[in-house]
């Protein structure tokens, strides 16, 4: 099965690649390969999750309420316009921190303007 990096995102306690994947009849799925840490032992395990879309991973991810605040590392560029869209929706002020805030919208700024070919081998 052919797999890609499709979007790569962290928090301080947490984080995970997602990959779509092509089976051998040519259908996509997505696996989120992520993972946990536990403050108080500092030990970490790793989860395999699949979707069956990426709408439904973006479902998942837009549980959390600042989702926008975890830490981007690769946006794919089909869906770069579609996260661009759906960062104009969001309230950065619930962070009262003006820097905070700022620091955070550079990152999306700049993992939404990476070159494509950035992450590929």
């Amino acid at each position: 099965m052919a797999k890609e990096l499709y979007l790569d995102i962290s928090t301080e306690d947490s984080g995970g690649s997602l990959y779509r994947v092509i089976d051998g009849k040519g259908e996509a799925a997505f696996l989120y390969n992520h993972s946990q840490i536990d403050p108080l032992t500092d030990e970490v395990t790793v989860f395999d999750t699949w979707y069956v879309s990426f709408d439904a991973f973006w479902k998942n991810l837009t549980t959390d309420p600042k989702w926008y605040y975890w830490h981007p590392l690769f946006v794919h560029p089909e869906q770069r316009e579609f996260v661009r869209e759906q960062l104009t929706r969001v309230n950065w002020a619930v962070h009262p921190d003006r820097k905070w805030q700022e620091s955070h919208q550079r990152q999306w700024k700049k993992v939404l303007a990476d070159p494509e070919g950035y992450y590929r081998s």
